[in-house]
């Protein structure tokens, strides 16, 4: 059986999960619908939300390498494919979490380039030092390109989720999912 996460990291990874899908869906209908109210709010939600993840990342990435308790559901993981299966699987967790501090790091650099504050749901209002430098355009279009690569790590991730949690049986699935856990 694969070793599972801590009750906290568990928490956390659907918590930023449900975060980043609702931001991007949040960034997908705020490209679409006019200026006005609709916009500005579903921009400061998009916006607060980001900052959320942001606030989160170092939670998570330390909760991720906290100790798990002894015992057998702590024990180092088995390798459960071939050598490419080990080597990616870190690799896109890695990326994941890199793209879970960048992109609401373009994302607060785009507000603060823009040309008037960015109001956040009536909480506080995001200034603009950076918008006499003329990079809003720029900084949009890395943020966008972020949100892409996110989209595509994410399928990539749901993907090898469901192969293991289908195809291998491994268990590795339930170590986020614990209903999947095959009893022994």
């Amino acid at each position: 059986m694969a070793p599972r996460y801590s009750r906290l990291s568990i928490a956390l990874h659907w918590t930023m999960a449900a975060a980043i899908g609702l931001a991007w869906v949040l960034g997908q209908v705020m490209d679409e619908v006019g200026r006005g109210l609709l916009q500005v709010t579903l921009s400061g939600s998009h916006a607060l939300i980001g900052l959320a993840v942001l606030a989160l990342v170092l939670p998570r990435a330390l909760a991720r390498r906290w100790p798990r308790p002894a015992g057998p559901a702590a024990a180092e993981p088995v390798p459960t494919g071939p050598a490419w299966e080990e080597r990616l699987a870190p690799a896109v967790h890695l990326a994941l979490y890199a793209l879970m501090l960048l992109l609401p790091l373009t994302g607060l650099l785009a507000a603060m380039a823009g040309r008037r504050p960015l109001p956040v749901l009536g909480l506080f209002e995001i200034p603009t030092p950076l918008a006499p430098l003329g990079l809003r355009r720029s900084l949009k279009g890395v943020h966008e390109v972020l949100s892409n690569a996110m989209l595509g790590l994410v399928a990539l991730h749901v993907l090898a989720t469901l192969w293991h949690a289908l195809v291998r049986r491994d268990d590795v699935a339930a170590r986020m999912i614990p209903v999947l856990a095959r009893s022994r």
